[in-house]
Formats: structure tokens, C-alpha cells, sequence
């Protein structure tokens, strides 16, 4: 998500340029990465999405642990289990490994959801910052740093940013 609005952004950037003249006035740009990786909310959404991992790998982990117990039972009782009583514990076992693949792709879904929302939630409001930083400062043009070749690191507003999306003045 992320790299999509970076490259639109970029896109949209470098289709400006060709209106702009010698004289283009002010322009900065933003390593928007850096900007939206370093603020306190994508930090915290970030720790809230490794509790949420390490929740799930902790529920995947006793139902393996389950499989594996049910399939030691069955390898160590089937010579003294009757036929029926084997076959419905091999079909627990096989319910059992059905319910764990699909736990398992829930898990990761939640976990590329929750993702996805916490990118959307920051790109967006770092959007809103950034445009209203470069119109309150009075920038002709603020671009991303990725499309640079070069550029005077004097023309840098990430630190800016940065702190206008952590809150801070």
C-alpha cells in the first residue's frame, strides 16, 4: 500500500513538471518511508500488530500441539483400539489438521487486514499534513525523495513532517 501511493504521488509529480517553468519557486521533498515508518502511530500500530502475531502463533501453536498429541495417541493405541474406534479418531485428527489450515489463513488474513488499515490510516493522514505543510510554508512543489537522482538535502521537510504527524509543532 505504501509503495502504491508513493509511486502514484511520484507519478502525479513528475507529470507536474513539465507545466513547471526555469523559475519553479519553492520545493522540498519528503522520504515519505522514513516519515511514516518513524511517527509514534505507526510505531504503536506496529508493536499492536506483533502482539496480534504473537497471540495468534500462540493459538496455532497449541492446536499443532493438539494434532500432534492426537497423532501420537492413535500411532500408540491403534493396535488395542477396534476398527471404528480408529477410524473415528483418524477423522477427529483430520478435522482437527482442517480446523489448524484454516485458523492459520484467518490468522494471516487478520494480520495483512490489520496491516493494510494501520498503512491506510497513516499514508492517508500523512497526506493531508504533507499537502497542508507545502501550502501553509508556501511550496511550489513537494516531492517524494524516491524518484531523486540528486537533490540539496537543504530542501528536506521530512523532519517536518514527521513531527506534524507525531502531533508536535
Amino acid at each position: 500500500m505504501l509503495k502504491k501511493f508513493v509511486w502514484v504521488a511520484s507519478s502525479v509529480a513528475m507529470l507536474s513538471l513539465g507545466a513547471i517553468t526555469a523559475e519553479a519557486g519553492k520545493i522540498g521533498y519528503i522520504d515519505v518511508k522514513s516519515a511514516v515508518e518513524n511517527t509514534k502511530d505507526y510505531q504503536n500500530g506496529l508493536h499492536h500488530l506483533e502482539t496480534l502475531k504473537s497471540q495468534k502463533l500462540k493459538e496455532l501453536r497449541a492446536l499443532k500441539a493438539k494434532i500432534d498429541q492426537a497423532e501420537k495417541d492413535i500411532l500408540s493405541q491403534s493396535m488395542a483400539m477396534s476398527q471404528e474406534r480408529l477410524l473415528q479418531k483418524q477423522s477427529d485428527l483430520k478435522e482437527l489438521r482442517k480446523s489448524a489450515t484454516r485458523r492459520q489463513q484467518d490468522a494471516q488474513e487478520e494480520l495483512v487486514s490489520a496491516k493494510n488499515q494501520l498503512d491506510q490510516k497513516v499514508v492517508g493522514h500523512f497526506y493531508e499534513i504533507a499537502r497542508k505543510y507545502g501550502k501553509d510554508h508556501g511550496f511550489d512543489l513537494v516531492l517524494p525523495k524516491s524518484n531523486m537522482i540528486y537533490v540539496n538535502d537543504a530542501l528536506d521537510i521530512t523532519p517536518a513532517i514527521t513531527k506534524l504527524l507525531d502531533g508536535k509543532k
